[in-house]
């Protein structure tokens, strides 16, 4: 199927949209691409249509988020817009590159994205296990949990600030950390299906 890129516009518009809803507990545009980015690189691709909810947070359950039926439709459709960005990106070897903002003091700090990450990964916990029981695999998580977990209010998970060269060098990272996960599962999925495929032909014979 080919897809158009969404637009510097359309991507205003999207940010827009979610920024709408930050006060009903929604993600913001930084936060939902790490939602996306572990939904599509991880154990099974789950609908953007499907997550609405914990998009748009309290917001799923009012009225009057949206002013008509085609605005909601027009949100919709830039939402699979960006998820599409992303799935074209992760099937470019190194070209999906996180989409990170400034906080209000200009600074990149990447905890929103990586939360969203861990938000998406949350969806199929054990799944995700597979990644963590490989031992040369898991190290591809590292940049992104401490990002996530830099503000996490649980003293027991969160690590400690971060500092300016340790922060870099978690960003530097996600791209690689994603792109490696994207692969670590496709060859689990190929794997699956040509299991399956091999014992529906036994069975045929």
């Amino acid at each position: 199927m080919s897809h158009t890129p969404l637009s510097d516009a359309d991507y205003q518009r999207l940010a827009s949209t979610l920024n709408r809803f930050l006060p009903q507990h929604g993600m913001n545009l930084e936060r939902l691409d790490g939602f996306f980015a572990a939904l599509l690189s991880g154990p099974e691709q789950i609908k953007p249509t499907e997550c609405l909810p914990l998009i748009i947070g309290d917001a799923f359950d009012d009225d009057s988020a949206f002013p008509s039926d085609k605005a909601l439709e027009q949100f919709a459709k830039l939402l699979m817009g960006h998820w599409l960005d992303i799935s074209a990106a992760l099937r470019e070897d190194g070209a999906f590159q996180p989409w990170l903002e400034p906080d209000a003091a200009g600074e990149i700090r990447g905890n929103d994205w990586a939360e969203g990450f861990s938000e998406g990964m949350q969806l199929l916990n054990e799944d995700w296990g597979l990644l963590f029981d490989d031992p040369e695999q898991a190290p591809l998580l590292e940049p992104i949990l401490t990002l996530a977990f830099e503000r996490n209010p649980d003293p027991e998970v969160q690590v400690p600030a971060l500092t300016p060269t340790q922060r870099e060098q978690c960003l530097a990272a996600l791209s690689e950390s994603v792109h490696g996960i994207h692969r670590f599962f496709s060859a689990i999925r190929r794997r699956l299906e040509e299991e399956e495929q091999e014992l529906e032909r036994r069975q045929r014979n």
